[in-house]
């Protein structure tokens, strides 16, 4: 191995003598020894002035079922991204061409007969693919969920979970299901509604704004309570389906509800946000309420910003919106399925056109004013497609485009984690795709991830899979450092090193309520001369904007005015050339036709005097034969008369 690196030569390998599995692609060495990834980053520690002892925090949270990530002898856990294979079912059988090892966790593939002879060498070859689990088609819902996310939710691990594959391999499916085989999303809500059950608090009073926890007042909660039942009022009833679907995934599973002290308070809040096209939009924004008029013109959807502020990654105007059962999430989540965009290509009827994530966010307040956060993704990934397959033309080419785009970015971070975590110094390009700085977070270590790859075992596919599979195959290598609880410190746990009985932790929050009722006071005050200014400013720019439009509607008029009338000159103008031109052709036409009219009837005159000279040769004529005729009569008269005196005579 030495004398390869200093001389690096590739080997010339055939069909027979594959690849040692110890050199990558590139021809480089993998390394035998696998650390952790960002090793060299710190955990932030909290603040030095806080006047609440650690050790009596890390006891509270002990006593309430938490555990801290990070050892007191300072070692630390690591851990790989959780990559599972879910083959879809196909009929009449899958292809010999993807085989399952014996251990169940290898899948073999080895090229179809018809693509042997047209595929390239790197194709051609028998490859093996490792991940932490293989699902094939007779698998169901409740095994698959039970292996990829269950247990996360049991041991409270912020987890992010995302389905590739190529376009209708089942990615949809495995996340949501149908009516009689729900998917993992309703799975893990009534898991987790389940085991925080007598712990969920009523009333909204905390929640995550811009990233970090914010302790809502009265006014603050109102609003929020408001804003959930004006979203849940817009949101398609469940009833007889849920009911169906809740006893189908208690069928199935039998899950535990947690021990938690009376003390430990449970907020639960939910998004939905798509990524279409490079744009991110809130599936869950109230729709606005303009009466009922139905001509009234839908408004455009809002491209919503993408902050990071020191490593916390959050959206910017998201509507999150507080829950307090696993059928109102349920309902939520249904109502923002309905805005996803969806497109016809041809290999899908229905095909996603965008990635959609739906975030469940758990925040728990204990008695000692701790505050921790768990936070579960769940990413449907727009599927991979080849122009060659689908067709696509048009905007669906330009959607394919920006899919295949992220996708290619979502690889190149987690080939460059797996360099990082290989001992490399290669920069994670988080802030080149909208989706991988969502996904920040699980790339880097922070949270849990898992990833279930969804392959349809078919010889029609076998290149876009192995494209899949090598995917897959990256993130499978990737470690990870244990991530840490997030906790909270503020104000509200000013506790002097010691145990409080409940009357003196009452008469301590009478205290802290009455220290912030003061607070309050203050701050009405400073809201009301604001909102003054406010309005005295408002006021004034108004009036100098009313001055601005009555002054340019002076000056549109003028202008129009001024407008028409060249316009008006400008038409007069044209209109009097078209009339100057018209007289002139009719002119040309009546002289044209003026002489021939004048041929014509000289012509005509000249064959009237011709058959005028004919019919008076003609009487002529006739004239000299009636004179002749007469003669001729008076001489047969004359010689009757003769005849007859000649008889007399005799």
């Amino acid at each position: 191995m030495a004398s390869a690196n200093l001389n690096p030569q590739r080997e010339v390998r055939s069909f027979l003598m594959a690849r040692d599995p110890s050199i990558d692609r590139r021809f480089r060495p993998r390394p035998q020894k696998r650390e952790r990834l960002f090793a060299e980053i710190e955990e932030d520690d909290y603040s030095s002035d806080s006047s609440v002892s650690d050790t009596d925090i890390d006891s509270d949270i002990r006593s309430s079922g938490i555990t801290d990530a990070n050892s007191s002898d300072g070692s630390h856990i690591e851990s790989g991204a959780l990559v599972y294979l879910r083959l879809r079912p196909v009929s009449p059988c899958p292809s010999p061409a993807y085989k399952i090892s014996e251990d169940g966790n290898v899948l073999i593939t080895g090229p179809p007969l018809e693509c042997a002879s047209t595929s390239n060498n790197k194709n051609s070859m028998e490859k093996h693919y490792s991940f932490s689990g293989i699902f094939n088609a007779a698998v169901s819902q409740s095994e698959v969920y039970e292996k990829c996310i269950g247990q996360k939710i049991e041991m409270e691990e912020s987890l992010s979970v995302m389905t590739y594959g190529t376009s209708g391999s089942g990615k949809t499916f495995t996340l949501l299901g149908d009516a009689n085989r729900p998917g993992v999303i309703p799975r893990s809500l009534e898991h987790i509604f389940t085991q925080y059950q007598t712990n969920i608090y009523p009333n909204p009073v905390l929640k995550l704004v811009n990233g970090r926890i914010t302790v809502l007042d009265d006014s603050a909660a109102a609003k929020e309570n408001s804003m959930r039942c004006k979203i849940m009022s817009s949101c398609p009833e469940l009833e007889g389906d849920y009911a169906n679907l809740q006893q189908r995934i208690a069928a199935d599973h039998n899950f535990p509800q947690l021990q938690l002290d009376d003390g430990v308070s449970v907020l639960i809040w939910v998004s939905f946000v798509e990524i279409y096209n490079e744009l991110v939009y809130d599936l869950l924004a109230p729709m606005p309420t303009g009466g009922n008029n139905k001509m009234q013109k839908v408004p455009a959807r809002k491209n919503l910003k993408i902050v990071c502020n020191d490593g916390n990654v959050f959206i910017k105007g998201l509507t999150s919106v507080f829950v307090k059962t696993s059928a109102e999430a349920l309902r939520l989540l249904r109502w923002g399925l309905q805005k996803l965009t969806y497109a016809s290509t041809s290999i899908n009827a229905n095909s996603s056109r965008s990635h959609c994530i739906f975030f469940v966010d758990v925040l728990k307040y204990y008695r000692s004013g701790v505050i921790t956060e768990t936070s579960f993704k769940f990413c449907d990934l727009a599927g991979s497609e080849r122009l060659d397959k689908t067709g696509n033309m048009g905007s669906r080419l330009k959607e394919a485009q920006r899919i295949n785009t992220s996708l290619m970015v979502l690889g190149r971070c987690l080939d460059a984690a797996n360099s990082v975590s290989a001992g490399g110094k290669d920069r994670i390009p988080f802030r080149e795709s909208k989706l991988t700085m969502l996904l920040q977070a699980a790339l880097l270590g922070k949270e849990k991830m898992a990833m279930i790859v969804n392959v349809t075992p078919t010889d029609k596919y076998y290149e876009e899979n192995l494209n899949v599979l090598s995917f897959a195959a990256i993130a499978k290598n990737i470690l990870f450092k244990a991530p840490v609880t997030k906790q909270n410190k503020s104000r509200y746990s000013v506790f002097e090193g010691k145990e409080l009985d409940n009357n003196e932790y009452v008469q301590q929050l009478l205290e802290e309520n009455a220290f912030l009722r003061n607070d309050n006071e203050d701050l009405l005050d400073e809201n009301a001369r604001l909102r003054d200014e406010i309005e005295r400013l408002t006021n004034e720019r108004t009036d100098e904007l009313q001055k601005q439009e009555q002054e340019l509607r002076i000056q549109l008029v003028d202008s129009f005015q001024i407008t028409l009338e060249e316009n008006k000159k400008n038409f007069e103008r044209r209109l009097q050339t078209e009339l100057e031109s018209q007289k002139r052709i009719f002119e040309s036409k009546m002289e044209f036709l003026k002489r021939k009219y004048e041929d014509e009837l000289e012509d005509l005159r000249e064959e009237v005097e011709e058959l005028e000279k004919e019919n008076k040769e003609n009487i002529e004529k006739l004239e000299l034969k009636e004179t002749h005729a007469k003669i001729e009569g008076n001489e047969n008269m004359q010689n009757q008369m003769l005849s007859k005196k000649r008889r007399t005579i005799e």
